[in-house]
């Protein structure tokens, strides 16, 4: 439970939120280009 609290208070800071919007942004990415991938490929594969 310490790491959680001590992720909830680093969350708080300003930095924090900062890391935090550029973790999501970089998860919304990743995740995009892995779908245009496999779209791309199941459509070239048909």
């Amino acid at each position: 439970m310490g790491y959680f609290y001590s992720l909830m208070n680093y969350l708080k800071t300003d930095k924090g939120k900062h890391d935090c919007l550029d973790y999501i942004r970089a998860i919304v990415i990743m995740a995009s280009v892995m779908a245009g991938i496999r779209i791309l490929l199941y459509a070239l594969l048909q």
